[in-house]
């Protein structure tokens, strides 16, 4: 292992909801809705039901090799040549996912927040904060994630219960005005870009302290983080209306604008703001760390920090790269679904069957 520092099951739960909530509590909703109109609602419910198995999948892969990170189970059973390229495969992966969510927090500071400010500016801040978090260890920011979470939860509440007196419950109808097509496709969103990017955490389940209840744990982080993406679209929805919101970019921090109680309480999007900022932030980290402790381990470096400003400056560079405007992120986010599929549901299921195969010559059980 290349970090001393270990975390709770409890930890890693509370990681799992920032994970699973991450950009998408701004995105999402545009997204199912540009699919599935006024049934979006139920997009999101059965990308629920499809994406918390794909949760547990992970988790149980992870198990066949407790102690080992995703590279080196990897090289265990596929070999030094072929396992080489699969780990490339991920680490390209996760510079991906990690180059788009620096993209989709610099986009969003730039044309809602800071809007005098220059991007590279706004990128060189949040890698700043990406290399301090590596550099302090997954420990730290596991014990960061936990400290943040009351009252990232308290102002999601808030949130929720501010929007309610602008939600019109009449703009779910007609149901399945869309027909099945329109649902399932909206879902395809709601599973993937929720559950299906959690290949990262292949990387994280060895530092995990193991207990009784650790599975139960992190089982109920996905089902929480699963049930609030599932209401932040229905929110969403009621408030805006299908009409509306697929031509927004940013429809709740929409939707959060229009929150006014009694002419007093007014503009407090902030708090939308806040909780996306705290969610997008732990989701890159995370896919931060386990690229940066995929590279340690893909050329056997002894630690993974001293990789930390180099990469971030790649990142920072990438981030240009891989979505140079909006409208070209809206054409490959299509496309994207099936990376994510391919990374967290078939390769791992692939690597079960090469697992069943050689399972006597590895000498290990499930």
């Amino acid at each position: 292992m290349f970090e001393n520092g270990r975390i709770s099951t409890r930890q890693l739960a509370v990681l799992v909801i920032y994970f699973i909530i991450g950009d998408m509590l701004l995105i999402l909703p545009s997204l199912t809705v540009a699919a599935a109109k006024q049934d979006a609602w139920l997009s999101g419910g059965l990308g629920f039901i499809v994406g918390w198995p794909v949760a547990w999948l992970l988790f149980r892969f992870s198990r066949l090799f407790p102690k080992l990170t995703l590279v080196e189970y990897n090289r265990r059973l596929l070999g030094k040549w072929l396992g080489a390229i699969l780990t490339m495969f991920y680490l390209y992966y996760f510079l991906t996912n990690v180059s788009i969510l620096l993209r989709e927090a610099g986009d969003f500071l730039a044309t809602q927040i800071l809007t005098q400010t220059p991007i590279v500016v706004i990128h060189l801040l949040l890698i700043i904060a990406l290399v301090w978090g590596v550099k302090s260890g997954l420990e730290a920011i596991a014990r960061t994630g936990e400290a943040f979470f009351p009252w990232y939860l308290l102002l999601y509440v808030a949130l929720i219960i501010l929007l309610l007196p602008q939600a019109q419950i009449d703009r779910v109808q007609p149901i399945f005005g869309e027909g099945m097509r329109g649902i399932i496709y909206g879902s395809s969103y709601s599973s993937t870009f929720t559950f299906c990017e959690m290949a990262p955490f292949l990387m994280i389940f060895p530092q995990v302290v193991n207990g009784k209840h650790t599975e139960r744990d992190y089982l109920i982080g996905a089902f929480l983080g699963g049930m609030a993406i599932c209401s932040i679209v229905l929110l969403t929805l009621v408030v805006l209306g299908p009409n509306l919101i697929p031509s927004l970019l940013y429809p709740t921090y929409v939707a959060a604008q229009r929150i006014n109680v009694g002419n007093f309480v007014q503009r407090v999007e902030a708090i939308l703001a806040i909780n996306w900022i705290i969610s997008t932030y732990f989701k890159t980290i995370l896919n931060f760390y386990a690229l940066l402790l995929g590279i340690t381990q893909f050329l056997k470096l002894r630690n993974h920090r001293s990789l930390a400003v180099p990469v971030g400056m790649i990142v920072c560079g990438t981030a240009f790269a891989v979505t140079p405007n909006t409208v070209y992120f809206n054409y490959v986010v299509n496309y994207y679904i099936y990376w994510d599929v391919t990374c967290a549901v078939v390769i791992p299921l692939l690597l079960f069957l090469v697992y069943g195969v050689r399972k006597k010559q590895l000498g290990h059980r499930l």
